[in-house]
């Protein structure tokens, strides 16, 4: 195995690396001669063994006013290690529960402007199941950047194979989506504008909820999985009223624009 990558693995730099490795087939030796044994400038390689030796991985000896450095025994720097890992083994607990005080706190990030709208639904892109959405496709899609966007989303979403179950305005930019469902792995229910109007968009996915506001070009991410799985579970109810509600709602000249694959 390479050695200077397994000492780099356990916190060496390249040069200390090569100091030490220079010591242990070298013996107790002089700056001068490491310096050329690993063709490293004098001055760094003085540097470079006060570090380790303050580190505890050298030791000097002077001998007629000159200095003569020797490098530990390896075992010791085993030692070391385990000692480590034990002290991180005691300690995992207590980052556990900073942890877990982190993840029952909501933690909330504002984006701003079209990037930080576009930021936000990527972020949305790395749902590991289903995406649940409320949308007004009609007010997001009088934004140009969006209008943009949008194909590219779509093609990275089902890309991933990832699903969108949504609820939309009823309108004709929601028809249009409801009539692209399939191809673009979605299932969506239209509800009546009138009664239920909105013009923020609602992701829900993972541990997360994202609002956007296409209008004011801004968006919040919320992380805590208290607040995502309620919101998922008032999802799903209005999700199974949709499915009433849009029977209702659409014409026979919609429904024949639908069919019309």
């Amino acid at each position: 195995m390479n050695l200077i990558k397994i000492l780099t693995d356990i916190g060496f730099s390249k040069k200390e690396a090569d100091i030490y490795i220079a010591l242990l087939e070298l013996g107790e030796t002089a700056p001068s001669i490491i310096a050329k044994k690993t063709d490293i400038k004098r001055p760094t390689v003085y540097i470079t063994l006060e570090n380790l030796k303050k580190r505890g991985i050298v030791s000097h000896k002077k001998k007629k006013n000159a200095l003569y450095y020797s490098a530990i025994n390896p075992k010791v720097l085993l030692e070391d290690q385990n000692r480590r890992v034990k002290n991180l083994e005691k300690t995992i607990p207590k980052l556990l529960t900073l942890k877990d005080r982190y993840n029952i706190s909501p933690q909330i990030s504002i984006f701003e402007g079209e990037e930080g709208v576009i930021h936000v639904m990527e972020d949305s892109l790395t749902s590991t199941d289903e995406i649940l959405c409320w949308s007004s496709a009609g007010r997001a899609l009088k934004e140009d950047y969006f209008k943009e966007y949008h194909s590219q989303y779509v093609k990275k979403k089902n890309k991933k194979n990832i699903f969108i179950r949504g609820l939309f305005l009823y309108e004709k930019e929601g028809l249009q989506f409801k009539k692209l469902s399939e191809k673009e792995k979605r299932e969506i229910y239209l509800i009546p504008k009138e009664k239920f109007n909105f013009e923020n968009e609602i992701n829900i996915y993972n541990d997360k909820l994202s609002i956007i506001s296409y209008k004011d070009k801004m968006g919040v991410i919320i992380q805590n999985a208290a607040i995502a799985d309620t919101q998922r579970s008032i999802f799903n109810f209005a999700f199974e009223y949709a499915k009433m509600l849009e029977k209702d709602i659409l014409t026979d000249e919609d429904r024949a624009y639908l069919n019309n694959k």
